[in-house]
């Protein structure tokens, strides 16, 4: 996969343009202002000055965006929940999008672009992956994503921005297959599929993992790796990916917290940003990991910090989390009109482009230039024995040829960032906790105490 260096200049240049905004605010009018609110290293580098200049077009006036970054659904909530923080687009994951729609805190989207008063405007929302949608725009086998529903219309608040699964990220060397070579595996990539997620409770990798420092994602492998592989209660033989992740049943969360607190003690710590550095540099062997930051570590990291390391990704068999993060306005936006022309702006094909070259996960949009992108980036000029077939993606009845064939060498990052039905099959949505959501945290308090 084509990979950019990421220069100090570069740097330099996103350092001033999102301080610049600050230096503004003092004396711009609120309605030339759009507050965003997005999770850290999730956006192209040119898209926000792109963005402006597309405001300019369409309503002929100007925009200075203002980017603030958060690394927790939790702490985006609160912001919004508690102190009523004015952002006019956020960027919350599905269960955070159902639980904000139900607690009234997001705004309806814009039905038709063209009556802001900005005269026709072309409305590029509809340009997301049916394995993304809810209800009857379904096809088949894919989820039903209903967190966005109300009174039988779907995708009322939200736009798909990216998706991705939870996976290991593993260091496929030697200095990491040392430790579990008990005469059983003849690679590093053996030992982690036979394995699964026993390898995250594994004693001969003490103070060489790290799990997400997030009640959601910790939780959701806890429960995932003691439910299903639980066989003190034999009239559960139905347990499953979903049921397990979305456990908020008492019993079931004492034995999850119990194994969490075995795990902890192992750990070299939580994180939810700085772990794919640490693996790289060779601090541990096994992370947590989701899939874009996986793709970003194995690839476009490294060469940032100028340190390579052979690693791969894994979702195991006993199955995982598939989320999707959204656009949405929260319910005390100012700038709704800017709001509403950034949700579509983000589902326009060449935006989506650049999002999802620079951060790694996949963009929620199909169109052209994302089919483009991909056969450009990743399809073998020769047929190989590695190849997706990406009808789950693009549609049953999609104008694109949905069998993507990659190189041996780029085929786990191809497949991290663009999963096969195959793993999507293993994998569950995440829910929201609802009245369960204190007693959760309060079991999460006790695992970090």
């Amino acid at each position: 996969m084509k990979k950019k260096l990421f220069s100090a200049a570069i740097l330099l240049a996103i350092v001033i343009s999102l301080a610049l905004p600050l230096l503004l605010c003092g004396c711009q009018p609120r309605n030339e202002i759009l507050k965003v609110y997005n999770w850290s290293e999730y956006i192209g580098e040119d898209v926000i000055e792109k963005f402006e200049e597309y405001y300019q077009e369409i309503t002929g006036r100007s925009i200075t965006v203002k980017y603030d970054l958060f690394d927790e659904n939790e702490m985006m909530y609160s912001q919004i929940k508690t102190t009523k923080a004015d952002y006019d687009v956020i960027c919350p994951s599905d269960y955070m999008v159902e639980k904000m729609v139900k607690e009234k805190l997001l705004l309806k989207l814009e039905k038709n672009l063209s009556d802001m008063g900005y005269g026709e405007i072309e409305d590029y929302r509809d340009n997301i992956s049916p394995l993304l949608l809810s209800g009857d725009a379904k096809d088949g086998y894919y989820f039903d994503y209903d967190y966005d529903e109300e009174s039988g219309e779907y995708n009322v608040y939200s736009r798909t921005y990216t998706m991705g699964t939870l996976g290991i990220l593993y260091a496929n060397d030697s200095t990491a297959y040392q430790k579990s070579n008990y005469g059983k595996y003849s690679s590093m990539q053996e030992y982690v599929e036979a394995n699964g997620w026993a390898v995250m409770w594994d004693k001969a990798y003490d103070q060489k993992i790290m799990m997400k420092n997030s009640v959601r994602d910790t939780y959701a492998i806890g429960a995932i790796y003691t439910l299903l592989n639980d066989r003190s209660d034999m009239l559960l033989p139905t347990m499953t990916p979903e049921l397990a992740l979305n456990a908020t049943d008492p019993t079931n969360v004492a034995k999850i917290e119990k194994k969490l607190i075995a795990q902890k003690a192992l750990l070299s710590g939580y994180e939810n940003d700085e772990g794919k550095e640490v693996i790289i540099q060779g601090g541990i062997d096994l992370t947590l990991q989701w899939a874009g930051d996986a793709v970003y570590a194995m690839g476009y990291l490294q060469e940032e910090l100028s340190k390579e390391r052979d690693m791969s990704y894994f979702v195991p068999y006993e199955g995982s989390n598939l989320f999707s993060d959204a656009w949405c306005i929260p319910k005390y936006a100012r700038n709704t009109d800017a709001a509403n022309l950034w949700i579509n702006f983000m589902c326009r094909g060449d935006i989506a482009v650049e999002n999802m070259d620079y951060i790694g996960y996949t963009s929620g949009v199909i169109c052209q230039e994302v089919y483009d992108y991909i056969v450009e980036n990743w399809a073998s000029e020769e047929e190989t024995e590695f190849f997706v077939d990406m009808s789950h993606f693009f549609g049953k009845d999609s104008e694109f040829d949905p069998v993507i064939y990659v190189s041996e060498e780029d085929f786990n990052a191809f497949e991290a960032q663009f999963p096969s039905l195959e793993i999507i099959k293993r994998c569950a949505v995440m829910k929201d906790y609802g009245e369960q959501t204190r007693a959760m945290n309060r079991m999460w308090r006790n695992v970090k105490a």
